[in-house]
């Protein structure tokens, strides 16, 4: 993967951070030029602030940079590159949509508060689901990486709970789930406000996925933190991200790369 510091910074509030830091260290420069004595903090303050502002910088970059929700960010340096291959991605008891034998797999990892995944589930997803899924080309599997708190946790243990009572209505529910969704840990989330969601969706037993999310709790648990174990080896370290083929797609990105993707492992069929 690239180096951070090689993206290029074009982003509004980069640039204001930049024009920011450049006007308050050319006034204290003009201070020094003046005769005004600086005291021992202040002789700090000029590198503190652009130790600071690099920051800043390095956080806006990563975040304006394909639409990722990042659990750990690496600040300069490579990132290691990890070799990914679908057919060692775990699918078994997986929730997924399409048809099991579809030629093509698309394994997704995601966390319900994510606004990244929301963007690509209600988006990108909806039009692949047209394009190739009820086609029977594609099967997306869907894969937890739960880690943005505790409702993040609540929607993966309801996500299990549903797929095993209701699995033809789990895509539905998945993704009234993400049109429900609000500002990361905004408020709406908890258990009580999935299940009340879960109610308006015929064909689910809301009552029983509540009493699953209770007495498999510690079972769901483990496989959620399967998941995000394998995450961890195919180097995603955050949400969205993707493995179809030997391919890695990291980011809500144009769905033109999910559709190059998806149309180059149809062609070695």
């Amino acid at each position: 993967m690239k180096k951070i510091w090689d993206r290029q910074i074009n982003n509004r509030e980069t640039k204001q951070i930049k024009n920011i830091l450049e006007n308050q260290t050319q006034n204290m420069e003009d201070s020094i030029k003046e005769g005004n004595k600086m005291t021992t903090l202040s002789k700090f303050s000029i590198p503190l602030a652009i130790i600071i502002a690099g920051i800043l910088i390095s956080a806006a970059v990563i975040y304006s940079n394909g639409g990722f929700s990042s659990q750990k960010a690496v600040l300069g340096g490579e990132e290691k590159q990890a070799v990914v291959d679908i057919k060692k991605v775990e699918v078994k008891n997986e929730p997924f949509t399409g048809d099991k034998n579809a030629p093509v797999t698309l394994a997704y990892w995601f966390d319900f508060q994510c606004p990244f995944c929301q963007r690509f589930d209600l988006n990108t997803l909806s039009a692949l689901n047209e394009q190739y899924v009820k086609t029977g080309k594609l099967k997306v599997v869907f894969k937890d990486f739960q880690f943005l708190g505790p409702d993040s946790t609540s929607a993966g243990l309801a996500a299990h709970a549903v797929w095993e009572i209701s699995p033809e209505n789990y895509f539905k529910w998945h993704q009234a789930m993400f049109e429900k969704q609000d500002a990361e840990n905004g408020g709406w989330g908890t258990k009580q406000d999935i299940i009340a969601l879960t109610k308006t969706i015929p064909g689910i037993d809301a009552n029983k996925v509540s009493q699953l999310m209770e007495e498999k709790k510690t079972e769901y648990g483990q496989e959620m933190d399967s998941d995000k174990t394998e995450a961890d080896k195919f180097g995603i370290s955050g949400t969205p991200g993707f493995i179809i083929g030997k391919q890695l797609i990291v980011g809500a990105q144009p769905i033109s790369a999910f559709v190059q993707a998806i149309d180059d492992e149809l062609k070695k069929r």
